[in-house]
């Protein structure tokens, strides 16, 4: 596959914006977005979740729990999409069908979106999150020793930023998590200071290099599988290239996937779809 390389540095807005925005290059965007809470709605109906667990005082600071069918007490904690302006965790929970029945408890985060909040705001609520989750991990039936990250979009730029962090800061192990699988995220969120979606977001360059995570080198020494869709624009790719260049400088283990014949949305169900080419890789990290 011939991905054409771009650099948004030196691209104009409207370049820009025609790579980062996937509402512009899938002509059925609404439609698969639309349908997401009815797959979620319908998946929770078989499914034994536990839902709407706090991890802070806010009405946002909530997750669902969906325990695995037996396994080992590995978790994937799981950060949705949205551009941080929008989604909920509720929108993904058909996401824990075939994990959970893998053998791997599936928790999906909820976070404050933008323009409620800012960005700052959002990394900071999910460390307190992921700070929950281990500390409470006991009463949550799982092993705090066998945690994993993943998140789509907005979540994928946000696992870059856990796996950014010094977590003995925080009085957890440095390497808490075991592996990352980040999903077409925008690892450097300058380049959406260029597009419209920063009406909402409202970054301005200082937060932006806050909020890089290739600005700085992971902190977690985990397994890395970036994926992106195959029919994805450059520079979507070149984000997802550009952390595993990172990753792999600093002596991790990291892969690139470009999944052919997934965009933007569809790329999830390679991942979480048992039936999805990319499933028992994902899968395979965890068990």
């Amino acid at each position: 596959m011939n991905i054409q390389k771009f650099d948004w540095r030196s691209a104009d807005d409207a370049a820009i914006e025609h790579h980062f925005n996937p509402r512009l290059t899938i002509p059925n965007a609404l439609e698969l977005l639309g349908a997401l809470p009815k797959r979620a709605a319908a998946a929770r109906l078989s499914l034994a979740g536990q839902y709407d667990l706090a991890y802070g005082p806010g009405d946002k600071d909530t997750f669902d729990l969906f325990p695995a069918e037996g396994g080992s007490g590995a978790a994937q904690i799981f950060i949705h999409g949205g551009y941080w302006r929008a989604m909920d965790k509720s929108d993904h929970s058909h996401l824990a069908v075939d994990v959970t029945g893998g053998g791997v408890t599936h928790i999906s985060l909820n976070y404050d979106l933008c323009p409620d909040v800012t960005l700052d705001d959002i990394t900071g609520q999910v460390r307190r999150a992921i700070v929950h989750i281990f500390n409470h991990a006991a009463q949550l039936g799982v092993d705090p020793a066998r945690l994993h990250i993943s998140g789509h979009s907005a979540g994928g730029h946000l696992t870059g930023m856990m796996m950014a962090t010094n977590w003995p800061e925080f009085g957890l192990p440095k390497d808490v998590f075991k592996s990352a699988t980040p999903i077409s995220g925008v690892f450097e969120p300058e380049a959406v200071m260029h597009t419209s979606i920063n009406d909402d977001v409202r970054l301005d360059p200082d937060m932006a290099r806050r909020n890089s995570a290739l600005a700085a080198p992971p902190m977690v020494n985990a397994n890395v599988m970036a994926v992106v869709g195959g029919d994805e624009p450059a520079g979507f790719h070149e984000q997802s290239e550009a952390y595993v260049d990172l990753c792999r400088g600093h002596g991790m283990d990291a892969e690139f996937i470009t999944q052919p014949g997934c965009n933007h949305f569809t790329v999830l169900d390679a991942l979480f779809d048992k039936d999805g080419v990319l499933h028992g890789k994902m899968m395979a990290m965890m068990v």
